[in-house]
């Protein structure tokens, strides 16, 4: 199937329509009320979220999410009931010995994925060159888990295509890839984009982060984008996911409520409750 069939095939659930049937009846946060989620075949949808003793649980249950990830590698105190995936943030997780942790934690986690090294082309994250993330990744290897790539910031760059083609000359393993995205609410360009990396990798795919950014928002010019679009392009591509075979997983990423660059994209209010497309993402 032509990848741009993704987007002209009849979607189950038009934006418009998934939003209205999202707001009739609104689970938020603190009601102690939680609706089992429906699991949609095709790619699970899941959350990058903090959560602790006190915090989070209440989200991940208001989401009805099937799945998340902490960018850490400790399951969580709080316990939640959704599959929690660790992660090796970068080379301090690996001197530190987070994947033996990992291990010892699988009576209670019941983790069966590992995710790699998380933006290592940025400067202000994991901030690594490939030569250092082949030198530790047969410690993530040992975890025994199925291990997904390094995130980069640009999915499609030079970082994650020398790491792969190294790690595939040193025999190294890597079960899937792992991809971000925060650009325009233009869903054709992001499934597309999710297409080219399964076209070049061959790999199973998970978008563990992705959301509609506008980076020249400031706090005096917000975000050009509105509720409309990124709900628009929500419905759009977690539709478009479940139709590509080779997604696994998807996950959206929110930021506070108000937030210049990101705005609308929030899932969550200051009060803990969802947001109008917090409650589009949990009908999805």
């Amino acid at each position: 199937m032509d990848r741009r069939d993704f987007l002209h095939l009849s979607l189950s659930v038009s934006a418009a329509a998934a939003l209205t049937a999202c707001t009739a009846e609104p689970a938020f946060v603190g009601q102690g009320r939680i609706v089992d989620p429906v699991i949609p075949t095709g790619a699970r949808k899941g959350i990058g979220l903090a959560v602790g003793k006190k915090h989070g649980v209440k989200q991940l249950d208001a989401l009805g999410v099937n799945w998340f990830y902490t960018w850490g590698s400790s399951y969580p105190a709080g316990r939640p009931a959704q599959d929690f995936v660790p992660m090796i943030w970068g080379r301090g997780g690996v001197r530190g010995r987070a994947a033996e942790k990992v291990r010892s934690e699988l009576h209670l986690s019941g983790a069966s994925e590992l995710l790699g090294f998380n933006e290592p082309d940025h400067p202000g994250q994991s901030d690594m060159s490939v030569a250092s993330a082949i030198d530790h990744w047969p410690a993530l290897e040992a975890s025994g888990l199925r291990l997904g790539s390094p995130s980069p910031v640009q999915a499609h760059g030079d970082w994650l295509k020398e790491f792969m083609e190294r790690a595939a000359s040193k025999d190294l393993r890597v079960d899937f890839i792992t991809m971000h995205s925060y650009a325009s609410p233009n869903s054709e360009s992001f499934l597309e984009d999710v297409q080219k990396l399964y076209d070049r990798y061959g790999k199973p795919i998970w978008i563990t982060e992705y959301a509609v950014a506008d980076w020249d928002a400031t706090a005096k010019s917000p975000s050009r984008y509105s509720e409309k679009d990124i709900v628009e392009f929500m419905s759009e591509t977690a539709t478009g996911l479940r139709r590509m075979p080779f997604v696994e997983r998807f996950a959206w990423k929110t930021r506070a409520e108000g937030d210049p660059i990101m705005g609308a994209s929030a899932l969550f209010r200051r009060d803990g409750s969802l947001t109008r497309t917090g409650e589009l993402y949990r009908s999805l």
